[in-house]
């Protein structure tokens, strides 16, 4: 007997019928960094993430941001969701891109957040994406389980290697708020700023003061929080005509 995996959408908050916040996670996949996220959000719209493929057991991930959002969109077909804002993060802000491209091209246009993310392809050595990656493996907990671990490390060094060979070239036209870190973990920030207000004709930009692995920790998100809920409150979901 095969056992049915559970579906790609998780709902972090949902009462009643209300606008719909989709969220996509940062490489690695995890989801507990939004749990305090989604409660603010929460307060005008139901939340969901697509979690990454890869994390459970007899997963493959996916090899590229193009098929990272294909998944994310037939996710949400599969639950009927037509989002009114996505939100993401680090790598999960170049897929949070192409879904919102692919959903223009359906006619409709959520707000979008992108929070420390780039359109163009990283370069980093392999000692930067063991750092990060055990990073990401941290935010596990003190004791992680060891198979979870490692599932964790394949879908972080999958999406990475995705990451490296992706660049953005499809312009969106719905409403953009581009929220950099300002730390020094990353040097990209500049060059991919300059981008994506190429690609988006309707960006807001702002800077977060945290570095980019600590934008949801409980004395950083309120800056977060009062950036990104503004924004979402007003009028979205514009449809093409």
């Amino acid at each position: 007997m095969t056992t049915r995996l559970p579906g790609r959408l998780v709902p972090l908050l949902r009462r009643g019928d209300r606008p719909a916040c989709v969220v996509l996670p940062g490489a690695g996949g995890g989801l507990h960094p939004y749990l305090r996220l989604a409660a603010a959000i929460g307060r005008t719209h139901n939340v969901a993430a697509v979690r990454a493929a890869g994390l459970l057991p007899g997963e493959e991930p996916e090899l590229s941001i193009a098929e990272m959002a294909d998944a994310a969109l037939r996710a949400l077909d599969e639950d009927d969701t037509v989002p009114e804002a996505v939100f993401g993060w680090s790598l999960g802000g170049s897929v949070a891109w192409e879904l919102c491209v692919r959903l223009a091209e359906r006619g409709h246009l959520p707000d979008l957040v992108l929070v420390d993310a780039s359109p163009l392809p990283r370069h980093a050595t392999a000692d930067e994406d063991t750092r990060v990656r055990e990073t990401v493996v941290g935010m596990l907990g003190p004791r992680p389980d060891p198979a979870t671990v490692e599932r964790v490390r394949r879908v972080f060094d999958t999406q990475v290697a995705a990451f490296a060979g992706y660049r953005a070239d499809r312009p969106y036209a719905g409403r953009v708020l581009l929220l950099m870190c300002t730390d020094e973990e990353f040097e990209f920030r500049a060059e991919a700023s300059t981008r994506w207000r190429e690609l988006a004709p309707d960006l807001r930009a702002g800077r977060l003061d945290a570095g980019h692995f600590d934008v949801f920790d409980p004395d950083r998100l309120p800056q977060l929080v009062d950036e990104v809920t503004p924004f979402l409150g007003r009028a979205s979901g514009a449809v093409l005509r």
